[in-house]
């Protein structure tokens, strides 16, 4: 590995989880990513390994299963994904931000409930914010969960860009509720909303119409989330106090804006590499091919 692609003070397990990550890369996911990428198809091999791997219990406790591991590890392990094949790296994107979520603002029931099965990657998280015309304007959206009065709520409205829509088991949904604070943002609350994987009508009230179609990022399963009649618990609400969604969610979004750095950081470094390979085998402007070799080691020790 060259310097550009080290991390200093890094501890022995550290370095041996981002080896393992960069070994499985290099052998698994490189050869095929192409591939992938042109078929738009979902890579359920990959993920599959990634699971034996532990990969989706990296960040979580290990009082719930999951490696403990901090932040810094994720994100040097998002990077050499990302090195790979970008949308790999979506993969666990939103079910990181799920789990930090319910880590850090969930019940008790709810963590022992949900980072168990999220640490083995039994259980999948998906993080569902945006609404169709809404732009970045949060709290202004629409979808309503009005309460029933005997601890239920009816959820009605219509989401967009569920990264992971279809495969995920588990949805963050930040809904409107009537809290009746002056502030929009304070009448909003996050909901864990338990599916089975798939696509159409998954839960009653509940519908993944299927996968949008993009120009990239292909493979990663994009999609809506209508809700209609959905009927949830009040013990379904994150933390359990209506209202604090907004801040939740924005909480989360943190451990996504890591994830998205640290992509961008791989594919640089992928881009590198196959740089250095072009410089290897042939000459270009006239140059002889052993003065683009010097050229680009002597960047890589940068």
């Amino acid at each position: 590995m060259t310097k550009l692609a080290q991390t200093l003070g890094l501890t022995e397990f550290q370095t041996e989880i981002v080896a393992t990550v960069r070994q499985f890369v290099d052998k698994e996911i490189i050869p095929s990513a192409q591939e992938l990428e042109h078929a738009d198809r979902y890579p359920q091999a990959i993920v599959d390994a990634m699971k034996d791997m532990g990969l989706f219990g990296l960040m979580i406790p290990e009082e719930y299963g999951g490696l403990g591991e901090s932040l810094l590890t994720y994100a040097l392990c998002v990077e050499e994904l990302a090195r790979g094949w970008m949308s790999v790296s979506g993969v666990i994107n939103t079910h990181f931000i799920v789990a930090y979520m319910i880590r850090q603002h969930g019940t008790d029931e709810q963590k022992r409930h949900h980072l168990p099965r999220m640490a083995t990657g039994e259980s999948r998280g998906a993080f569902s914010m945006s609404e169709p015309e809404l732009g970045s304007d949060v709290a202004a959206i629409r979808t309503r969960a009005k309460s029933n009065g005997d601890g239920t709520y009816t959820i009605d409205g219509q989401k967009m860009w569920l990264t992971n829509g279809g495969s995920s088991t588990l949805v963050a949904a930040l809904v409107r509720t009537d809290e009746g604070a002056d502030k929009p943002h304070r009448n909003l609350t996050a909901f864990l909303v338990e599916k089975p994987s798939g696509f159409g009508e998954v839960a009653p009230g509940l519908v993944i119409p299927g996968k949008l179609d993009k120009l990239g990022y292909k493979g990663i399963d994009t999609t809506e989330l209508i809700f209609d009649g959905y009927q949830a618990n009040a013990t379904d609400i994150l933390g359990e106090a209506p209202g604090q969604g907004f801040f939740q969610m924005m909480d989360g979004v943190e451990v996504g804006r890591v994830n998205v750095s640290a992509r961008a950081c791989g594919v640089g470094i992928r881009a590198f590499e196959l740089a250095v390979r072009y410089a290897q085998q042939r000459s270009t402007f006239g140059k002889p091919i052993a003065e683009h070799q010097a050229i680009a080691f002597q960047l890589a020790e940068m």
